[in-house]
């Protein structure tokens, strides 16, 4: 991770868009060459962030789905800047389109063969060991490619093994808590992303 200057931030940020920010500041800019800044600060000086900041964790997890064959952001550089402090992945976006933008757009057949194609990438994600904590439609990329891709990656873990039935139903869960999402989708097409908790009946 290189450390990064105040004014070499700023020569980087010449002519960029600001995606979104927060009451702290910017938290993803796009630069004027296509790439994105994606900032991190620090909320806690007791945090395990200290010693492996959210940048860094962005980065590896790149290295695991790339090693595992799913489309995602591909890191150029890793900062520090200290003041104000900030983690920072400067990476290329995963090129395509959201699937909340297209279900937003979408109606009918086309919808269910979208959802049906997205509860075997997500099937196959388990199976490779990937527990995305961040896991909504507004994370998930459809590339030019016809391939489903992940974006916003910092939160997420990668096993050496495939995930627990357990571990599943969760991650389901983080998909659907998302009402927005949902509102205008069947109950019958949702029951693709419900598998029960040990105890509990279908979510």
């Amino acid at each position: 991770m290189q450390p990064l200057s105040r004014d070499h931030f700023q020569e980087m940020c010449i002519g960029a868009s600001v995606l979104e920010q927060d009451a702290h500041g910017v938290k993803v800019l796009r630069l004027a060459d296509g790439s994105f800044l994606k900032l991190f600060r620090r909320k806690s000086w007791f945090s395990k962030t200290v010693f492996f900041t959210p940048a860094q964790r962005f980065a590896q997890n790149t290295k695991a789905l790339n090693a595992r064959n799913i489309p995602c952001p591909q890191v150029i550089d890793v900062f520090q800047m200290r003041r104000p402090y900030r983690s920072i992945v400067h990476y290329a976006p995963l090129p395509g389109e959201t699937l909340r933008h297209m279900l937003t757009n979408s109606h009918g057949t086309s919808a269910l063969e979208l959802l049906s194609d997205l509860a075997t990438f997500i099937t196959n994600l388990h199976d490779k060991g990937v527990y995305f904590r961040s896991l909504h439609l507004g994370n998930i990329i459809l590339t030019p490619q016809g391939e489903f891709g992940l974006i916003d990656i910092s939160d997420m873990r990668c096993f050496n093994r495939p995930l627990s039935k357990r571990m599943r139903a969760r991650n389901y869960q983080h998909l659907l808590r998302y009402e927005q999402d949902w509102e205008n989708i069947g109950f019958d097409i949702r029951q693709l992303f419900s598998l029960p908790l040990a105890g509990q009946a279908k979510i």
